[in-house]
C-alpha cells in the first residue's frame, strides 16, 4: 500500500460499510474522538524525511489494511516491505482532520492533506477507517483523491451576475443533449443576464443549429468569439466558423486547452469525424464513458456506426440517446435516421413524429417525413 503514493483513490462506500461493521463488533475498548484525531494527524505529519519516516508511516498500518484506487479490479492488502524512502520527499506535511464519526471500536476519519515541498504546495482529500489494534490505533481501510489529479480542465465558465454560472452550466447540458430549442431560450436569458458572458451564445448556437438559420449561426460565433476572454473559449467558438480560420485546428486547441470539456471533446471529435473516423471514435468513446448521462456523444457514436455499416453497434447508440434524452426531439430524429437507413420506412416515420410532437419547429424531422410520404 502507497498511501502516500501520487495516484488517484476513489472510496468505496460498500467497503467502506463493511469495514465498519466488521471492526464495530470487536470488543476492543472504544475510541474517543480526541485520540483519533492525534492519531491520524500524527501519523500522516510523520511522513517527511525520507528513511526517517518510514518506521512511523509502517506503525500506523498492517497487513491487514485495505486500500482501493481506481486503477485496481478489487481491493488490496498493504505490502510494509516495499515501503521505500524516496516516497517521503516533502519539506512537510499537514493534516486537516475535518470529520470523525465513532462506531464503537472503529471511527470514520475524513480530511484534506498538504504537501508543502520548495514552495510548491499539493492537496489530497483522504477517508479512512480507524480501529483499536491492542495498544495502537492503525488504519484499516484508506481512500484518497490528489486534487491534481481531478478533471479541472473546463473552459471557464465565469460571470459576476448572481445566478447566471449555474443557468450556464444547465443551458450547456441541454445543448449537449441536442435540445436546441430550450437551450436557445435559456441562451437568451443568459445572453441578457451577462451581455458579456461568451458561453452564453453555446444555446443560441445549437438553436440555430437545428433550425438551419446560418445567418444567426454566424452572428452567435462572430459575438461570442469578440466577447471570449480566455483562449479555449475563443478557440471553441472560433472552430465553429471558417471566418477564424481552419475548423478542425482551433477545436483541436480548445480541446488541448479544455480538455475535460464535454463542450470540446464533442466539437473537436465532430470536426475530426470528416478525416480522421478512429480519432474521433477514441474521443467519443471517452466523452461517453465521463459523462453517462450525456446525449451528444452517443449520438455521434451512432452516425459513426452507422456510416461504418455497423448498424448494430449504432442501433444500441442511438437507443441509449433516446433513453438519456427521452424529450428531446433530436434524440427522435437520430433514432429515425436509424429505421430509414435500415429501410425500415414506418419505424422512421413513428420516430419523426415523435420528434416533432415534441418541438413542433424541429424542421429536420418535418423535412424528412415529407420525404417519407413522397
Amino acid at each position: 500500500m502507497k498511501i502516500r503514493m501520487k495516484t488517484g483513490w476513489y472510496l468505496s462506500g460498500v467497503l467502506f460499510a463493511v469495514a465498519l461493521i466488521g471492526c464495530a463488533g470487536d470488543s476492543a475498548t472504544p475510541l474517543s474522538e480526541q485520540e483519533v484525531r492525534e492519531f491520524a494527524v500524527n501519523h500522516i505529519e510523520s511522513q517527511v524525511g525520507f528513511d526517517e519516516a518510514v518506521e512511523p508511516y509502517k506503525s500506523g498500518l498492517s497487513s491487514e489494511t485495505k486500500y482501493f484506487t481506481t486503477n485496481q479490479d478489487e481491493p488490496k492488502n498493504a505490502n510494509l516491505e516495499n515501503v521505500d524512502g524516496a516516497w517521503f520527499f516533502e519539506d512537510s506535511v499537514k493534516a486537516d482532520v475535518m470529520d470523525v464519526q465513532l462506531y464503537g471500536s472503529a471511527a470514520s476519519v475524513m480530511g484534506v492533506m498538504y504537501f508543502h515541498t520548495l514552495g510548491a504546495v499539493g492537496q489530497r482529500s483522504f477517508h479512512g477507517t480507524v480501529v483499536r489494534d491492542g495498544d495502537r490505533l492503525r488504519w484499516d481501510r484508506w481512500f484518497h483523491q490528489d486534487h491534481g489529479q481531478l478533471a479541472k480542465n473546463y473552459i471557464p465558465n465565469n460571470s459576476d451576475v448572481e445566478g447566471a454560472v449555474a443557468l450556464c452550466n444547465s443551458m450547456a447540458w441541454m445543448a449537449l443533449q441536442g435540445d436546441g430549442s430550450a437551450a436557445g431560450e435559456v441562451s437568451d436569458s443568459l445572453i441578457a443576464m451577462d451581455p458579456s458572458m461568451a458561453l452564453a451564445h453555446v444555446g443560441s448556437l445549437w438553436r440555430a443549429w437545428f433550425a438551419g438559420d446560418g445567418e444567426a449561426w454566424e452572428a452567435n460565433v462572430a459575438e461570442a468569439v469578440e466577447k471570449s476572454q480566455d483562449s479555449a473559449t475563443k478557440y471553441y467558438f472560433m472552430s465553429h466558423s471558417d471566418v477564424f480560420g481552419d475548423q478542425l485546428e482551433n477545436a483541436q486547441k480548445a480541446y488541448a486547452l479544455a480538455s475535460d470539456s464535454p463542450l470540446t471533446q464533442i466539437q473537436y471529435a465532430w470536426h475530426l469525424m470528416a478525416v480522421d473516423a478512429a480519432a474521433a471514435r477514441l474521443i467519443l468513446e471517452q466523452t461517453a464513458k465521463r459523462w453517462g448521462a450525456l446525449g451528444a456523444p452517443n449520438n455521434l457514436l451512432g452516425y459513426l456506426n452507422m456510416r461504418e455499416g455497423d448498424m448494430e453497434s449504432a442501433e444500441i447508440c442511438f437507443k441509449r440517446y433516446v433513453r438519456l434524452a427521452p424529450d428531446v426531439a433530436n434524440a427522435h430524429d437520430s433514432m429515425g435516421d436509424f429505421y430509414a437507413k435500415k429501410g425500415d420506412n414506418e419505424s422512421a416515420r413513428a420516430c419523426y413524429a415523435k420528434a416533432i410532437e415534441l418541438d413542433d419547429s424541429f424542421e429536420s424531422s418535418k423535412k424528412k417525413m415529407a420525404e417519407l410520404d413522397s
